[in-house]
């Protein structure tokens, strides 16, 4: 019997690994909070915010050097305030994407 690559696809999507657990590790462990772990939030937090911060900085003094380096008509300082501003935008994707990402290594 032939299938197409659709109903291959399907069949394959379909199918669901069942968790296996090894032995010696017992399947009920309940979670706990470590001690300590809200100091460490909030550090990662203030850590976070002033990244935050900073990119937004970074944006803006690169539309401030490019702004004056097109006004006085000087080009390496007009390129220069280009690239703060790209990097500033791909920091902020990195800094948006970033957790997803982590989260999604660490789910494994």
């Amino acid at each position: 019997m032939m299938h197409t690559l659709a109903e291959w696809a399907s069949i394959v999507l379909a199918q669901t690994p069942t968790p296996t657990i090894p032995p010696g590790i017992p399947d009920n462990v309940d979670s706990h909070v470590p001690p300590g772990a809200e100091k460490l939030l909030d550090t990662v937090g203030i850590a976070k915010f002033i990244s935050g911060i900073a990119l937004l900085m970074g944006f803006f003094a690169g539309l401030a050097v490019w702004a004056g380096g097109r006004w006085v008509d000087h080009h390496r300082a007009g390129r220069v305030g280009t690239i703060m501003m790209l990097v500033s935008v791909a920091g902020g994707i990195a800094y948006a994407v970033g957790p997803q990402v982590i989260n999604w290594f660490a789910e494994g």
